[in-house]
């Protein structure tokens, strides 16, 4: 009977041991979702690596089909990042939306290289595409967080 104590205590450890554990092979995700003041259109965002590292390069894919609105000449796509107070970490970044799709169009699918420098191990990326006259078309926002 002691024998049988004795084996349930060693494998009840034993199982609380594995358990607390961090399990290192769990991926995170930056997942995108609709910007809080609302988003006439959905848009699709994903970046690689994720996460994005704190210092160096990574890529944003964006991509939609706009229902209401069009891009035109002048169109803007505009990536910022922000820390937890909701402060811009960096100068937002600009990029013209028709020097890489054919204008005008409703369908976009923009590829924009990043680098970071310094940013907090928990910020948030907020991408907005706007129209030329600066209305928001589409936005969404996604929150990495520090290890």
């Amino acid at each position: 009977m002691k024998q049988n104590y004795i084996f349930v205590i060693v494998l009840l450890a034993t199982l609380s041991l594995i358990n607390a554990f961090p399990h290192q092979l769990q991926e995170r995700d930056t997942t995108f979702v609709a910007c809080p003041s609302g988003s006439p259109n959905p848009i699709k965002v994903t970046v690689k690596p994720d996460p994005p590292p704190v210092t160096g390069s990574f890529v944003l894919n964006v991509s939609g089909t706009l229902k209401t609105g069009v891009i035109s000449a002048g169109s803007k796509l505009v990536v910022k990042a922000v820390g937890d107070d909701g402060e811009l970490l960096d100068d937002p970044i600009v990029y013209d939306m028709c020097e890489s799709l054919t204008c005008p169009t409703k369908y976009f699918d923009v590829v924009a290289y990043l680098k970071s420098k310094n940013l907090l191990p928990t910020f948030s990326i907020i991408v907005q595409v706007l129209s030329a006259s600066g209305k928001t078309l589409g936005c969404s926002i996604g929150t990495v967080t520090g290890a």
